[in-house]
């Protein structure tokens, strides 16, 4: 009808303006963009119109076109909201997030009750690192409109990050009952289900996702990543592990075919993080999993095919680090802040790319070491610009698993020179990935085979760390019987295989009065429940009391685990997966720390924190070793004054454990000579 009219008087503009309405409500893009242009080349100041064709073009992908019409038609009207909406909304995308804001506040002063709007202006405020400010406007939106599926989804995003999975899982559900346009809010129930250790309920939501929507990547990836448990309960569901994963990513993999970029908008939203945590070889199936996701992120962004070339003319190697853990977290802690501050900058032209939102006082001192420091949070296509826009020599990811930018990061081809390093131990699997970092003392003879990377040995541990602070908030002791020794057990709930059970079982047996202190996850606290259920059953059936024997405490803050090591006799390594953090903050309170090297890194770090400090006799060779050293530890406990001398010799030696500057220095030199080296 609007097209008669049009054919009756083609000179009307707000004519030509309602059929562009029309066709972008239909889907037809660029014919829409064309009815908008004609109505401005009939009205250059058709305040609708130019909204109109910026809302085309952000569909388009087109941002700067599309703020440039917003603008123009905010410069006819200053308080246009939907305008202001629009300008937003491109800002927000190109992650210019402060300015997103204030054109979203506006449009909020403009429209106090629209959702829209609402919701967007949570979306920036969310990018500017104010969640509270975020929680609010989304909270606003569905006050206003509480059927506003995107609003509940982003809201529950929110508070699934801050470890409010009930409330969060509550607001998928509301937002399905709403009808989404998209799979989004079903993929993010699933991983919030396995997340809370329901993990056929989230295959079920996956289903469902798919029903409705057949072609959610993030729903196929979903049902991929939940072949991965994040917690087993016997061997066999552990040893079963590696092999489903590589019948999903295969099932994965056919149904990407024959256009494989479809499945390119989920990398990195989901990862197989757990799978590390099986005590099995999984090079294979991890780099059958990059090559999938590697091939995926390149036909879907196509990043420029000159970006993996050696730029000319710069008098330092341009190093981007890229990470989201620039912060109080192990990553930085353990694997990245002696890297920051021992660097040579006379060198490396040092950028840090912080994708993450949290920030602190290290933040802020990894910023002021750094020639350039992004901050995150921001959308994928915009650090995707900015790695474009830098043009690094090198690319490094002090950890490739944890973050979703991170790692689709990594499974692109941006610099000559990628780097990955053991914050996340175990191999990447991605054909992007050139160099791996790790330590000596931690590998193995054969640990090349390991690795999709090539190998790089830094010395000792391979990293340069800092002795952990002294500060110990006194730990709430509950008082033991005289000969009671204790033994902590101080490791993340979702490490504990079921085959080791059998080894805290038979110390505790042969140990007789003892106490294994387990610490409670902050996040899975539904895991730590089941392993201490676990292990509760293989007490018993080793005729042990279990009542007797475990015990566990809550969540402790750095001060006061501190305390809790300090109250503690023995440290027990996880045989499966080696600590490294907790290793190091044990060693310092001169706890004696018992491991079984293991044939995989991510079993060693332990051992090799002890081989570099010179105290070996603590390293088991097999698992009864692990059993006889660690009895033995016990004796040595209630030996009384013997004991004191032990932990004071530890606490003097674990001095050599940081500060180990050679390991800067050549991984310096393995990044300069491999640069040298390349195309």
């Amino acid at each position: 009808m609007i097209e008669q009219a049009i054919a009756a008087n083609p000179m009307v503009p707000s004519f030509h303006n309602n059929l562009g309405n029309a066709l972008r409500a239909q889907g037809a893009l660029e014919p829409a963009a064309r009815a908008f242009e004609q109505a401005l080349r009939l009205n250059p100041n058709h305040g609708d119109a130019h909204h109109g064709l910026g809302t085309v073009r952000i569909a388009q992908g087109e941002l700067e076109k599309a703020a440039m019409a917003f603008r123009r038609a905010l410069a006819l009207q200053p308080n246009h909201p939907d305008a202001l909406a629009g300008l937003g909304t491109v800002l927000v995308r190109q992650g210019r997030n402060d300015e997103a804001v204030a054109a979203l506040r506006a449009a909020v002063a403009a429209r106090p009750h629209d959702p829209a709007i609402l919701n967007n202006l949570g979306n920036a405020l969310r990018a500017t690192r104010n969640p509270r400010g975020a929680e609010e406007a989304y909270r606003r939106a569905l006050q206003a409109s509480p059927q506003a599926a995107d609003s509940a989804y982003n809201l529950a995003l929110l508070l699934f990050e801050r470890d409010a999975a009930e409330e969060a899982a509550s607001l998928c559900r509301r937002a399905i009952q709403s009808k989404p346009g998209s799979a989004d809010p079903y993929v993010l129930l699933a991983a919030i289900l396995r997340d809370q250790g329901q993990a056929t309920e989230a295959q079920a939501v996956c289903d469902q996702a798919l029903h409705l929507f057949p072609d959610s990547a993030g729903a196929r990836l979903g049902i991929a990543i939940g072949s991965v448990p994040l917690f087993v309960r016997t061997a066999q569901e552990s040893a079963a592990a590696p092999q489903a994963f590589a019948r999903a990513t295969d099932e994965l993999a056919s149904w990407a075919l024959p256009d494989t970029a479809r499945l390119g908008p989920a990398v990195g939203s989901a990862q197989p993080f757990y799978l590390a945590y099986r005590p099995f070889d999984v090079t294979e199936p991890l780099a059958r999993y990059g090559d999938l996701m590697s091939k995926a992120a390149h036909e879907y962004f196509r990043p420029g095919s000159d970006l993996g070339k050696r730029p000319e003319g710069r008098d330092r190697l341009r190093l981007v680090v890229v990470s989201a853990q620039v912060r109080e977290h192990p990553v930085w802690e353990m694997i990245l802040r002696g890297i920051v501050a021992e660097l040579d900058p006379a060198v490396f032209e040092l950028m840090i790319f912080h994708t993450g939102a949290q920030i602190d006082g290290e933040t802020d001192w990894a910023r002021s070491r750094a020639d350039r420091f992004l901050q995150g949070p921001m959308p994928l296509a915009a650090w995707i610009d900015a790695v474009t826009e830098a043009r690094p020599d090198i690319l490094f990811f002090p950890e490739i698993g944890m973050d979703a930018a991170t790692t689709a990061l990594a499974a692109l081809r941006l610099a000559p020179l990628q780097v990955a390093a053991w914050g996340h131990p175990i191999t990447s699997g991605l054909p992007t990935i050139d160099l791996y970092m790790s330590g000596d003392l931690i590998e193995p003879a054969d640990g090349d085979r390991h690795y999709r990377e090539q190998l790089v040995r830094l010395p000792g541990t391979g990293v340069c760390t800092q002795p952990p602070s002294k500060a110990v908030e006194a730990w709430g002791d509950p008082g033991r019987q005289p000969g009671t020794v204790r033994f902590a057990l101080c490791h993340q709930s979702t490490k504990f295989d079921p085959g080791d059970d059998a080894l805290i079982v038979e110390i505790a047996r042969r140990v007789g009065r003892c106490e294994m202190w387990l610490v409670a996850s902050r996040k899975h606290r539904w895991a730590s429940e089941a392993v201490s259920d676990r292990l509760a059953r293989a007490l018993r059936a080793g005729g042990i009391d279990p009542s007797q024997v475990l015990r566990q405490v809550p969540w402790l803050a750095p001060d006061a685990f501190a305390g809790f090591l300090e109250a503690m006799d023995v440290y027990l390594d996880c045989p499966s997966f080696s600590g490294y953090t907790t290793a190091h903050g044990a060693l310092a309170r001169g706890l004696p720390l018992i491991t079984l090297e293991g044939q995989f890194m991510r079993q060693r770090l332990a051992a090799g924190l002890l081989r570099q400090i010179g105290i070996t006799d603590t390293i088991a060779s097999s698992r009864a070793d692990y059993v006889d050293k660690a009895v033995a530890a016990a004796e040595s406990c209630r030996a009384g004054e013997g004991a004191a001398g032990w932990r004071s010799r530890i606490r003097a030696a674990a001095l050599l454990a940081d500060g180990n500057r050679e390991a800067v220095r050549a991984f310096a030199a393995a990044l300069i000579e491999a640069f040298g080296n390349r195309p």
